[in-house]
């Protein structure tokens, strides 16, 4: 159970990372900064939500300062973020029996992972090529990044915690 949880929790991350880490901004110069807009950006047009996330790569191309040498490594990754994009939610039958639901889960986690793994791969050959100047600013839009999804997830308790006292 715990396998599954773990792999849930990477799932849900890395769709969203993969989608979005390369997005960072902040307030208000950040298209998708708006609190309200990222709880409604997967239910946009997708022409908007593309034009939306170029936007914030060109941010982010502009306040890393990439140079010149460097955009054969920008282009790399990407492009390797734009394929690595996460893959549908599948339909469940609604005659699906537990089993075969979890296996679904199961098979969309894995999907998940392998586009992380992607998406890492892809994340350590453009940070290779950045200075350490640059590096030390994509590092500070991760974690601008990371505190702002951890600002949206549901809050999940160790299964070892007792539950509250009501």
């Amino acid at each position: 159970m715990k396998l599954i949880k773990s792999l849930l929790i990477v799932g849900l991350l890395g769709g969203a990372a993969a989608t979005t880490v390369h997005a960072m901004g902040k307030g208000d110069d950040c298209p998708m900064g708006d609190k309200g807009m990222s709880a409604h950006m997967w239910q946009m047009d997708p022409a908007k939500r593309q034009a939306m996330m170029e936007q914030h790569l060109q941010m982010l191309h502009d306040r890393l300062k990439i140079q010149p040498a460097q955009e054969t490594a920008w282009k790399a990754y990407i492009d390797a973020m734009k394929s690595a994009q996460a893959p549908a939610m599948p339909m469940a039958k609604p005659d699906a029996t537990l089993p075969e639901q979890m296996d679904g889960r199961v098979k969309m986690m894995q999907q998940h992972l392998d586009m992380m793994q992607k998406h890492v791969a892809a994340t350590k050959a453009l940070y290779q090529k950045l200075s350490p100047e640059q590096q030390k600013q994509f590092d500070q839009e991760a974690r601008h990044m990371r505190d702002g999804m951890q600002h949206h997830m549901p809050r999940h308790r160790p299964a070892s915690a007792p539950l509250p006292k009501n």
